[in-house]
């Protein structure tokens, strides 16, 4: 997640309150403490970055 609002030159901080996100819920996630977050989530994370779901997936990280 920190390599992704990198990459759109964003600090996590930035992505979350753009986004509507919990910063308990990326805490959890960055943290490892939750392994399987819901698409709501990443569609949160995804709009913060200004980004379409489907480009999330199709980074080289899940292949």
């Amino acid at each position: 997640m920190k390599e992704l609002a990198a990459e759109h030159n964003m600090t996590i901080h930035q992505v979350i309150q753009k986004g509507g996100l919990n910063q308990a819920t990326i805490s959890e996630l960055m943290s490892g403490r939750t392994k399987h977050p819901k698409v709501s989530t990443i569609q949160k994370f995804c709009n913060g970055l200004g980004i379409h779901l489907s480009s999330f997936f199709d980074n080289d990280r899940f292949k």
